[in-house]
C-alpha cells in the first residue's frame, strides 16, 4: 500500500470518526471520502476495528511520549507538574482531531485491543500520580486529598481541553496551559507558613 494512501485513510477515518463517531461510520463512508472503491480498503486494512485501534493507539501514545521525561526529571514536583499539564495541551492544540477519537472512541474497541488501550491509558496516570505522591511526599504539595482522587481531577480537566480549545482562539497554546497549570497548582500547593512571630493577616 503506497504511504500516501495509507496515510489519507487514516487521516480520512480520524476526521470521521471524530465528527459521527465509530459506529456512525461504515467502510463505505471511508471509501467514498478517501476516493476509492470499498473493496480496495480491505486490501490495506484488516477492518475498520484495527483502523480505529491504529487511530487510537497513535493517539494515546503521543502523549505518553510527551509527557515520560517530564515526570521522570529530577525537577521539584510542581515545576514537573506544571510541564506536564504543558506537555498535554501542546499535544492537544497539535492534534485535536485525533485526541477527539483517542479519548471518546476507544470504549468501541473489543475486547482485547480495549484492554492494550486501557493498559495505556493507565500508564498516563500513573505518570501524573508519581509527580502528585512526590509533591506530597516532600511537602509541595498539601495532603489534603490522596494523589490518584487529585490527578482524576486534573485529568478529567485536561480531558476536556480539546472539546473547546481552539488554535486560532484568543488564547495560545502557551497561555492556555499556564492558565489551566495555576488553577491545578493553586489547589494543590501547600500553603506557605506564616513567617515566626508574626501572625497570619485576618482577612
Amino acid at each position: 500500500m503506497p504511504r500516501e494512501s495509507a496515510a489519507k485513510i487514516y487521516e480520512v477515518a480520524t476526521r470521521l470518526f471524530g465528527d459521527q463517531s465509530y459506529p456512525a461510520t461504515s467502510m463505505r463512508d471511508i471509501s467514498q471520502a478517501v476516493g476509492i472503491l470499498p473493496g480496495s480498503l480491505y486490501s490495506h486494512i484488516s477492518g475498520k476495528e484495527a483502523l480505529l485501534f491504529s487511530i487510537v493507539e497513535s493517539g494515546v501514545t503521543k502523549y505518553l511520549e510527551a509527557v515520560a521525561p517530564v515526570a521522570e526529571s529530577p525537577e521539584p514536583a510542581d515545576v514537573r507538574l506544571r510541564a506536564a499539564i504543558a506537555a498535554h495541551v501542546t499535544v492537544v492544540a497539535e492534534n485535536i482531531q485525533l485526541t477527539l477519537v483517542a479519548f471518546h472512541q476507544w470504549k468501541y474497541l473489543e475486547d482485547a485491543n480495549r484492554r492494550r488501550v486501557i493498559d495505556m491509558r493507565n500508564a498516563y496516570e500513573d505518570m501524573f500520580t508519581r509527580i502528585v505522591q512526590d509533591g506530597i511526599d516532600t511537602g509541595v504539595f498539601t495532603t489534603t486529598h490522596d494523589a490518584r482522587f487529585s490527578v482524576l481531577a486534573v485529568l478529567g480537566m485536561l480531558n476536556w481541553v480539546p472539546e473547546w480549545f481552539s488554535p486560532n482562539g484568543k488564547a495560545s497554546t502557551e497561555e492556555v496551559a499556564e492558565a489551566l497549570a495555576d488553577v491545578v497548582l493553586s489547589g494543590l500547593m501547600s500553603p506557605v507558613p506564616a513567617a515566626k512571630g508574626r501572625k497570619p493577616r485576618s482577612r
